[in-house]
């Protein structure tokens, strides 16, 4: 989502864990002698043992990172004063698959967004059955095993209202009528990231319609606007694109306008047709579970879901904590327009995560 700004204080630049055994990083985090004298740094028999007062948490750094440390981070170390939450960034599927295969696991409580935590991705976490999770509050459709959503953000499209003679798109076939509404377009440079299912939805497939997905189909339409697109690679860019009016329209994260709004740029979102997605919390297997699960809980709350919409423009995925919400925020909020948004289907990209990924390279470097 955000793009990272810069590590939290106690992180240095690439992440701890990057460098650092769970002890050595504890340590230098402040927690010397936390970690307890039997956790190695490489694969042993300490592996999954309850590790003493710290909890590591793990996000995607920058103004996000940021709004969880105030909304939840923060107050759960106030209320939890014998446990020490420690963070480190940036999170890495990759890197977690690593520490639970080597036995040597640094993190307990990492955030997840996509198709990470299906299929066989599974064997790397811990289920949240059975840990005193407000699971029976939480949206459904962003609640499973070993995953479970803690914030919904969206895929929108935006446009630059002084650029298009006055008119409104209605939705992602506006985004590819360049006679109807002239401008280069932003779209993001990620197999995964809704742009097949955005070109699909153009295209008038039904969204009960869009897996599995038709590449032919997809990469067709995409080929009516490939000249004149942008492919950016991170919210930042997506945000300076639309910012600066080097397109008219762009796929972008809602919380990325959101910034640009308030500071009077004049664009807008078209929420009809948005993809939905939830950040969601994993626990890595030999994580702190007693500790991840706690934080975990707090956060999921109704009474500290919706905190995060204080800072950023995210909401929640606790449905009694919707309430909660301030009322200057609601209408900028993906959960007040899930009736007109599109799902994605997790289960099935996590199954063909390679194929997505290798017809996607082909195309958009061809």
């Amino acid at each position: 989502m955000n793009a990272r700004t810069g590590p939290h204080p106690l992180v240095p630049a690439g992440g701890l864990g990057a460098v650092l055994g769970r002890r050595s990083f504890l340590r230098r985090a402040g927690l010397a002698g936390v970690a307890g004298a039997g956790l190695l740094t490489g694969g042993c028999s300490t592996f999954g043992r309850q590790r003493e007062n710290a909890v590591v948490y793990v996000s995607d750094g920058g103004s996000y990172q940021k709004a969880q440390r105030n909304a939840w981070l923060t107050p759960f170390q106030q209320a939890h004063p014998d446990l020490r939450v420690v963070e480190d960034v940036p999170k890495s599927y990759a890197r977690l698959k690593t520490m639970v295969s080597s036995e040597n696991v640094m993190w307990d409580l990492m955030t997840a967004t996509g198709d990470f935590g299906y299929g066989e991705d599974r064997e790397f976490l811990v289920d949240f059955a059975g840990h005193e999770l407000p699971l029976d509050q939480l949206i459904p459709e962003y609640t499973h095993e070993s995953i479970v959503g803690h914030t919904i953000f969206s895929n929108v499209l935006a446009y630059r209202t002084d650029k298009l003679g006055g008119r409104k798109p209605e939705g992602w076939a506006d985004f590819f009528d360049l006679d109807k509404f002239p401008g280069r377009r932003g779209l993001r440079n990620f197999a995964a990231g809704a742009v097949l299912e955005i070109a699909l939805i153009a295209d008038g497939v039904a969204p009960e319609n869009l897996y599995p997905i038709d590449f032919d189909r997809a990469f067709a339409k995409l080929d009516t606007i490939k000249d004149h697109t942008v492919f950016w690679t991170s919210g930042a860019q997506s945000a300076q694109l639309i910012s600066d009016g080097e397109v008219s329209m762009t796929q972008v994260w809602n919380g990325r306008v959101y910034p640009l709004q308030k500071a009077g740029a004049p664009i807008a979102i078209q929420w009809n047709e948005h993809f939905i997605q939830a950040d969601s919390m994993v626990v890595p297997r030999g994580a702190n579970v007693e500790y991840a699960m706690q934080l975990a809980a707090f956060c999921l709350s109704a009474e500290h879901n919706a905190e995060l919409t204080r800072y950023i423009p995210y909401g929640p995925t606790n449905v009694e904590a919707l309430d909660r919400v301030h009322p200057d925020m609601i209408d900028h909020l993906p959960t007040s327009y899930l009736d007109i948004g599109i799902n994605f289907d997790n289960v099935w990209l996590n199954a063909h995560r390679a194929e997505v990924d290798s017809r996607w390279q082909n195309w958009v470097s061809s």
